[in-house]
């Protein structure tokens, strides 16, 4: 190792030095190496590390160059926390020992955090490294010590963390001491609650003088940060302290606007999403409101004169569904009303809150009218043979809806006819003597055809019966 090097190294070992293997705190691995550009040396270190207690900490600093053996290693450390203690027990700063391998050459630090500290502080350790051939490359990595990890002469105050509230509610304050001398009976501390900082509102404390004091948050126009201390005395009067930042925000009654994706043209039968999903709240300075519970219902609002409301599934929530009926023989809309609130709504749409509400219409479009042939309008059958009689639809040949048919005879001799509710049906000749003419009708429909309905199309065809 050259002299500036050395000198260099031994400077600055008095401050603190870096990289976690230990006793008593978090270890860690290496990271990843920051070499300069161009640099044929590579240095790694390991991560930021996190201790909570005052026991000796190592770290490995590793270094390995492509043009040459190591020959410069050194620790530098450096407090990032203005006005805090260095560490102690430094040794091998300036890496006296250090061990190689065909990895490359490490050097280990070792340091004790400082024994009183006032608050938490930051370490930042710098390993650098050169080679023979005057290359060189850094890194560094951090340390922090919380103030748990010293003996202080003080007590050391802790308090809760951050929160936010709302204006009216009930905020909980507590603290917590440890260190300094605490008395050996009774209340080991004696704790004070004190506003730092009102921003301006006027604050009352119940129970100021325990460790779990308490408010209710003040009335506010726009959100506010205010500040509590808690101060931690022991038997030796001396004092500690931490500060509880608390946000309070006002009041806030958001303006609903509920919104629905769904609507639009259907098909009979199909089933069709309520999306009330992307429904928004607003407060009194149209701002967007997020995380506040909203409260949804979906209702039937209006249909087919005489139609049989449809059955909303999971009215409840935000997103329903609901299946429109399978036959529609003529254009239909339905219309359904979407319910939004701040508090729960009841089954009639009520709620204690203000209810904002959205109509969200379906076009149901009507299903293919029906016409009605047959291959065989007219035929000629012999006296006592079998005869069938078999309708077409041909206009409903995509349709997924099932027809319904019905026949019946309109002339010539009575027959007995089988299937006359199919679309096929059949009879045998009567015995004649003389050419007969007989004349059947072929009724369809999306319903049953009966007498009150005899269906929308229909059809005649002629069957002739000769002599044998």
């Amino acid at each position: 190792m050259n002299p500036s090097f050395r000198l260099a190294s031994i400077a600055l070992s008095a401050l603190s030095a870096v990289a976690l293997c230990a006793c008593g705190g978090s270890s860690s691995s290496s990271s990843s190496s920051s070499t300069a550009p161009n640099s044929a040396v590579s240095v790694t270190v390991p991560v930021p590390a996190t201790v909570s207690v005052g026991d000796p900490l190592t770290f490995t600093g590793k270094a390995s160059s492509s043009a040459g053996a190591i020959s410069n290693l050194f620790w530098q450390i450096e407090t990032l926390t203005l006005g805090a203690d260095s560490v102690t027990a430094v040794s091998n700063a300036d890496c006296k020992t250090v061990t190689t391998d065909s990895s490359g050459t490490s050097c280990v630090l070792s340091l004790t955090p400082p024994a009183k500290l006032s608050s938490d502080v930051t370490y930042k350790l710098s390993f650098f490294a050169g080679d023979a051939k005057g290359n060189q490359s850094n890194s560094f990595t951090t340390l922090k010590v919380l103030q748990a990890a010293s003996i202080t002469n003080s007590p050391v105050a802790k308090v809760g963390a951050d929160v936010i509230v709302t204006s009216g509610d009930k905020v909980s304050l507590s603290c917590s001491g440890s260190g300094g001398t605490p008395a050996s009976s009774g209340n080991a501390y004696a704790y004070q609650w004190v506003v730092s900082d009102a921003a301006g509102l006027t604050m009352s404390l119940t129970n100021p003088a325990t460790a779990a004091a308490s408010f209710v948050a003040p009335v506010v126009s726009q959100s506010t940060m205010v500040k509590l201390q808690c101060r931690v005395t022991d038997d030796k009067q001396r004092t500690g302290t931490a500060i509880q930042s608390i946000t309070i925000n006002p009041v806030v009654k958001p303006t609903v606007v509920p919104i629905s994706t769904s609507g639009g043209n259907v098909q009979p039968g199909a089933s069709a999403s309520l999306d009330g999903s992307k429904s928004t709240m607003y407060d009194v300075n149209g701002k967007e409101v997020t995380g506040q519970a909203m409260y949804f219902l979906w209702q039937y609002k209006s249909g087919p004169a005489g139609a049989t409301p449809l059955t909303i599934y999971n009215a409840g929530t935000s997103v329903a569904s609901v299946v429109f009926p399978a036959v529609v023989t003529t254009p239909t809309s339905y219309t359904f009303t979407l319910n939004v609130s701040t508090a729960p709504i009841a089954a009639d749409g009520s709620s204690a809150d203000p209810v904002k509400q959205r109509d969200v219409a379906f076009f149901v479009s009507a299903l293919p009218a029906i016409s009605v042939t047959s291959y065989n309008l007219v035929q000629s059958v012999n006296s006592g043979t079998s005869v069938q009689l078999k309708a077409e639809t041909p206009s409903n040949t995509n349709s997924t809806v099932p027809i319904y048919f019905g026949w019946t005879q309109i002339s010539g001799p009575a027959v007995a006819l089988a299937g006359s509710g199919s679309q096929i049906a059949g009879f045998f000749a009567p015995t004649v003597t003389v050419p007969t003419t007989l004349q059947f009708r072929v009724s369809a429909g999306y319903y049953p055809v009966t007498v009150a309905n005899p269906g929308t199309a229909s059809a005649d065809l002629i069957v002739q019966v000769l002599p044998k």
